[in-house]
């Protein structure tokens, strides 16, 4: 008797072993379509830098303390969220795209290889910024920074994952624009 038990039993505990050493992770396992996941990822790299390449024109502008304290908040969750999304891309084994913080600031995101989101600043949206009066500088650049803020936070609140890193991205980003909004 205790032999017909020992048989399945071990036969259990090899498979779950096989399954904890070499099986299919909780993101792999989804079974979903890591499609969606990707293109997610994909476009939130690309609002991230024309975020970032934003930020970069208010740098030695004279903005509110309160603003600038926001916006460097901004600039760390943003930085954080393209790190995340370039590592999962690469865990896949997908290709890292190029985004306009590997153009220069001049370009202009509407370029054949970056694709126009709405709501994301464009390089043109940059430069006619840089030539805004310093009395109007600020209310200009809150104006580009709450619809930038407001169209990631769209996107990350209605992507439903397949992935659970992905989702823990997606939420993340969500709470931390939303957060950003609230401090503007």
């Amino acid at each position: 008797m205790t032999r017909l038990l020992a048989r399945p039993l071990l036969a259990l505990l090899i498979l779950a072993a096989a399954t904890a050493c070499g099986g299919p992770s909780a993101d792999e396992a989804t079974g979903g379509n890591r499609a969606t996941d990707v293109a997610f990822v994909t476009e939130l790299m690309h609002r991230d830098a024309a975020l970032l390449n934003l930020l970069d024109v208010g740098l030695g502008q004279r903005l509110d303390p309160s603003l600038v304290a926001a916006t460097e908040q901004v600039r760390l969750d943003a930085t954080a969220r393209t790190e995340t999304s370039v590592d999962q891309l690469k865990s896949w084994g997908e290709t890292v795209p190029k985004t306009v913080r590997n153009h220069a600031f001049e370009h202009s995101s509407d370029q054949h290889d970056i694709p126009s989101l709405g709501g994301t600043p464009t390089g043109d949206d940059l430069q006619d910024l840089g030539e805004v009066p310093r009395t109007a500088f600020q209310a200009a650049f809150v104006a580009l920074l709450r619809r930038s803020l407001e169209a990631t936070s769209d996107l990350a609140g209605s992507h439903a994952a397949d992935a659970g890193s992905v989702q823990t991205l997606a939420r993340e980003a969500e709470r931390s624009c939303d957060s950003a909004l609230d401090a503007l």
